[in-house]
């Protein structure tokens, strides 16, 4: 009789999807085009191998003389693991190589090692992956849609953050406090259904005296320079450089949306150059803003205060209040033109919001149609943190292993958002994820089973030496006894 995993039936869709995905959409090509390559686990005595004698080796002298031959671990078995480390519920990969129950045979330190390689460009994985995934989409879904660059950035916290690199004091939004960590810089794309995250970068501060970790001095030539230079830079600017990335690979968009932190007329100005729209919230300060006054018909430099009491409002339910053309400037003198579309604030009536579009062709209704698209961001790091591990699965203090750790976190949602996709259900990402987490403990149920049975067909043949035909009957006879739930998952054994 086959063995009993052959008649197993171990029913994996989910975690078939993990490795499709990764063929598919990253692959060894790719892998090998960002410098992540394969790492050394360990190295091996080889005593009846000899090398063949070489006339040229003669000459230069043989360089592979040696008899001890390295152990390697493939990038791409390494990025699975990673990846299938955050939807084991039992433990952390620590506890588990700890007690030797992680599902592969390499050393714990090899795991580890893997973010910490220098040559290895883990944004240029993100945003091809990205951008593979995002026009696969795009080939497949209908063109009457809008697409959009939503842009945002999040708390990621660090407890103490001395010995880490570049951990600095930065402000959190949520709170209004200074908080220890850095700033996640997200880039996004979505087309109101599916959101991919495209580009991150963790951001810290140009100034000594919020700068708590260590700030090592790194040639700006190689690229672990270029990503500490980028984590110091101001966040428009890091926005405005992740929208040109995102033209240069290829994906489509018709927006870019941010909210008030991002929208001064600078970043406006500068995004309209290299030609993206933007639709952004915008605060309700003293930036000036150059429109006709309805008053006495003169060019004025009005706030959005100001312009706001000098219109007439649209009355009764309307999806909002009013539209002024305008134009924004920078301190440079550039202008362009844009529109004011204010709206009623939802959480209180008698207040109101104010949206700015770069795009004078979208009306007042599509302008915050389309911005309501931004909130797929916030689902983002709400996920990521609550059920990728993002905050809890790293405990690096080099800035790149914690860079590398983010990008595997952004690669893990791109597999549930396009496992989404591709469901025809109504599965949300959480419910999504519960599910590849319940395969993972099937899978390894089932190897314990498989080997238990297996063992013990073993030692029945041994002990009573009894024929194929009376282990089938045996194995049939035990299925037939198991509840349905544990039937289903079996197959019945061929007749011999």
């Amino acid at each position: 009789m086959n063995s009993i995993a052959e008649i197993f039936d171990n029913s994996k869709q989910l975690l078939d999807g993990i490795t499709t995905f990764v063929d598919k959409y990253i692959g060894c090509d790719l892998l090998r085009r960002c410098g992540i390559r394969k790492i050394i686990d360990s190295f091996t005595e080889c005593r009846d191998y000899e090398y063949i004698d070489n006339p040229i080796l003669r000459l230069i002298g043989d360089v592979k003389t040696s008899k001890v031959l390295p152990k390697c671990v493939s990038a791409k078995k390494l990025l699975m693991d990673k990846i299938l480390a955050c939807f084991h519920t039992a433990a952390s990969p620590y506890i588990m190589f700890k007690t030797g129950t992680f599902f592969s045979d390499y050393k714990k330190d090899t795991f580890y090692r893997f973010d910490l390689n220098e040559k290895a460009n883990w944004e240029r994985l993100q945003l091809e992956t990205a951008r593979n995934v995002i026009l696969d989409i795009e080939s497949r879904t209908d063109k009457d849609h809008i697409n959009a660059l939503i842009f945002d950035d999040s708390l990621y916290r660090r407890t103490g953050g001395k010995g880490t690199d570049l951990c600095a004091k930065v402000f959190d939004h949520n709170d209004n406090k200074m908080r220890v960590g850095y700033r996640m810089m997200t880039g996004g794309w979505s087309n109101s259904e599916t959101y991919i995250p495209f580009m991150q970068s963790l951001l810290s501060t140009r100034k000594q005296s919020l700068m708590i970790g260590k700030d090592e001095h790194v040639d700006r030539r190689t690229l672990r320079g270029k990503r500490r230079a980028r984590a110091k830079e101001k966040g428009t600017i890091v926005v405005q450089s992740m929208v040109q990335e995102a033209q240069k690979a290829g994906i489509p968009f018709d927006y870019v949306l941010f909210d008030t932190w991002f929208s001064n007329p600078a970043q406006l100005v500068a995004l309209k150059d290299i030609g993206a729209d933007v639709i952004a919230m915008i605060k309700k300060n003293s930036t000036k803003y150059t429109l006709l006054d309805p008053t006495d018909d003169t060019v004025k430099d009005l706030n959005v205060k100001e312009i706001y009491s000098r219109f007439k409002k649209r009355s009764g339910r309307s999806k909002y209040l009013l539209c002024v053309n305008v134009r924004v400037s920078d301190r440079t003198g550039n202008s362009v033109p844009a529109k004011l579309v204010f709206a009623r604030n939802r959480n209180n009536k008698k207040q109101w919001i104010c949206f700015v579009c770069t795009d004078m062709r979208c009306s007042p209704e599509d302008v915050l149609r389309v911005y309501t698209m931004r909130w797929a961001c916030e689902v983002y790091f709400s996920v990521a943190k609550g059920y990728l591990k993002l905050r809890t699965e790293c405990h690096s203090t080099s800035y790149d292993a914690i860079t590398a750790h983010m990008v595997i976190v952004a690669v893990r949602y791109m597999i549930l958002a396009i496992a989404r996709f591709e469901n025809t259900d109504t599965r949300g990402i959480e419910e999504i994820m519960y599910g590849i987490q319940r395969e993972i403990i099937n899978k390894m149920m089932d190897c314990a089973i498989i080997l238990i049975i297996d063992t013990f067909l073993d030692s029945v043949r041994e002990c009573f030496g009894a024929t194929e035909a009376q282990i089938n009957e045996l194995v049939c006879s035990f299925i037939s006894k198991l509840p349905e739930v544990w039937r289903s998952r079996f197959t019945l054994p061929k007749a011999i």
